[in-house]
């Protein structure tokens, strides 16, 4: 009968390794995610009290009451930096030699906003999809909140993805979504083409709300603008019925003012409609 075989002095000393070694690795990969879990822990309960204190200040400022400032301190983000900036707008890059105007910034009277943060505005929108909709100026809008917050994001947790009127950029790892919706009259109108719309004859359909609204709907930010409703200064043609393309077209003519207001009313009911002020909320920008 064969005797069981021995343990060689190595395969003893491995061993013995192993088990001096598995207990310290333990101890290490439990410190580490330890302090994982507390550096991530503070840096949530720091972006939670600066929201309270945004939220204190919006509850006792009006933020919209201000004056622009001239800061010396640079840009939250240079030109060069952000590949999302249309040709047409790098100002650069067609030869503007001075940089002053990168350094203005909005002054409240009644308060001082807190400087721009790009790790809190993520996780404020964390799982929410904030909603850029008008004309060119509030792509504008759109395409700057994009370039603060694309910095700090790698490049393969983001993307930018066009359909039509509607542009979505997406941070991945916080399943937030920035999107621009290309609504020049907020209305259904011959100058929808997101491309093509560079139209002198301007015409809006009334009560056409619903036409650009459905793609709205689900937004948990929505801003809204309305800069191009008051570029002509004349009388103001609303399609009574029948399509933009009829050789005779069933419209009449109001003023800028009559036709601006019946415009607000439509945007006004659709919020009302689809959007719930506890959840939800929407920002007006004006000229």
């Amino acid at each position: 009968m064969k005797s069981p075989p021995s343990s060689s002095p190595s395969s003893s000393l491995l061993l013995r390794k192993t088990r001096l070694i598995s207990p310290f690795l333990f101890t290490l990969l439990a410190f580490i995610l330890f302090i994982a879990v507390i550096l991530y822990s503070e840096v949530f309960s720091q972006c939670h009290t600066k929201l309270s204190r945004i939220r204190e200040r919006e509850e006792g400022c009006d933020v919209f009451k201000g004056r622009w400032v001239w800061e010396k301190g640079g840009p939250l983000y240079e030109e060069y930096e952000c590949p999302y900036i249309q040709p047409q707008l790098t100002c650069q890059q067609h030869g503007r030699p001075d940089k002053d105007y990168l350094h203005w910034r909005w002054q409240p009277h009644a308060c001082s906003l807190p400087s721009f943060n790009a790790t809190l505005v993520l996780e404020s929108l964390r799982g929410k999809r904030m909603l850029f909709v008008g004309d060119s100026l509030n792509r504008g809008q759109f395409v700057s909140m994009v370039c603060l917050l694309q910095r700090i994001i790698p490049e393969n947790a983001k993307s930018m993805e066009t359909f039509g009127s509607l542009t979505v950029f997406t941070a991945k790892d916080y399943n937030a979504k920035i999107e621009y919706y290309w609504a020049p009259f907020l209305l259904e109108s011959n100058a929808d083409d997101a491309v093509i719309h560079r139209i002198t004859d301007r015409i809006v359909r009334k009560g056409s709300i619903n036409k650009h609204g459905k793609n709205w709907k689900g937004a948990d930010i929505i801003v809204f603008n309305t800069y191009l409703w008051w570029m002509t200064g004349m009388p103001f043609k609303i399609l009574q019925k029948g399509s933009f393309k009829d050789d005779v077209k069933d419209m009449i003519e109001v003023s800028t003012e009559d036709a601006y207001r019946m415009a607000m009313k439509s945007m006004l009911r659709w919020v009302k409609r689809n959007m719930d002020p506890k959840k939800n909320r929407e920002h007006r920008l004006g000229r």
